[in-house]
């Protein structure tokens, strides 16, 4: 099951990275229209970013896609194995493919983007957590992607910009808090999912998910409005 899952990524990845065959054709475009100055290694960088973007949110979203589409949750639940194996086989292969470059990035500009490795690892939970809710509920996806948004935000500015103190304003605190709050919700419904409606499971993650939504955007509201 696992070297499906890594496949399954791959062929995900492989899917949304294709559209980096467009990148020459909006490059020539700009080149002899518009003129705007921006190299073709630049258009490719910021090609490649969008689309490393499009693809974290992708692959969260679409976790249990294959499940939901063999009508084979049921059989999940079934299965004789550890619910945390579970887990691991869900996120494991996709965070690890995501990851690929920002490992490379370091050995490039000499930076290592933490915070982009915390972010990649929490919109995969959140993903798991959605499949688990149901991707038929619009208030678990609209509750998990704001906060996934806030996370991102969090972990790509400088946390300096909002708090003097020095621990604070590291981003360790940020990424304990931010997992801190996923494990809050996602360890209680995964401890009890089962095949009940979905409305039962989005009235749980419901409840689960208001504080930490309130306190995860925040920062981000506070950053905006000073």
């Amino acid at each position: 099951m696992f070297l499906k899952e890594v496949k399954d990524t791959l062929k995900q990845v492989g899917f949304i990275m294709a559209f980096l065959a467009v990148m020459p054709l909006v490059y020539l475009l700009d080149s002899s229209l518009y003129k705007t100055g921006v190299t073709f290694t630049e258009y490719m960088t910021g090609g490649f970013a969008l689309l490393w973007m499009i693809a974290v949110g992708y692959l969260a979203y679409n976790m249990f896609r294959p499940e939901e589409k063999d009508n084979a949750v049921e059989y999940i639940l079934s299965l004789p194995i550890n619910r945390w194996k579970f887990l691991i086989w869900k996120t494991v292969p996709r965070v690890a493919v995501l990851l690929v470059p920002i490992v490379i990035i370091p050995f490039v500009t000499n930076f290592i983007p933490i915070g982009i490795v915390a972010f990649v690892g929490f919109a995969q939970l959140c993903g798991f957590t959605l499949g688990i809710v149901g991707r038929k509920s619009w208030i678990a996806r609209s509750m998990l992607f704001v906060m996934t948004i806030c996370v991102y935000i969090i972990n790509s500015i400088q946390p300096e910009f909002i708090w003097k103190d020095s621990f604070i304003a590291s981003l360790l605190p940020y990424i304990l808090v931010e997992f801190g709050f996923i494990a809050l919700i996602l360890i209680p419904i995964y401890k009890k999912w089962d095949l009940k409606p979905v409305r039962a499971r989005e009235l749980s993650f419901a409840k689960r998910a208001m504080v930490p939504l309130i306190v995860l955007a925040f920062p981000v509201v506070y950053l905006f409005s000073s």
